[in-house]
């Protein structure tokens, strides 16, 4: 038995040729609807398009991150909802990354498919 959904696991990274039918059929879960979380009601959600207001570069020309991300839930357009927790903040602003546009399970199923 597999708690999982087929369509967030490593199989289908590595092999995203499978139907929801196919899954379904052999007998496992499958993710239909966005990734949802319980939102606190003192949590203000921005939607992913409005990123680019909490980066900036300094004069130096280094790319800065507005910590008050750290108090918001970030939308994407599926409805999946997440937040930049401490650890990737300061990652993030170490290297000059952006804040990512993506879910995180959506960035792996990327560089997971090749060709």
């Amino acid at each position: 038995m597999n708690p999982f959904y087929f369509n967030d696991t490593a199989s289908y990274l590595i092999d995203p040729t499978f139907t929801k039918e196919e899954v379904e059929k052999a007998g496992y879960l499958w993710r239909s609807d966005p990734i949802k979380v319980d939102i606190p009601a003192d949590l203000e959600q921005v939607n992913v398009r409005e990123l680019d207001n909490y980066e900036s570069f300094n004069t130096e020309g280094k790319r800065t991150i507005n910590p008050d991300i750290l108090k918001k839930v970030i939308i994407d357009d599926e409805g999946n909802c997440r937040r930049i927790v401490n650890m990737e903040y300061d990652f993030l602003v170490k290297y000059g990354l952006p804040l990512p546009r993506k879910h995180r399970l959506e960035r792996m199923k990327e560089n997971f498919r090749i060709g």
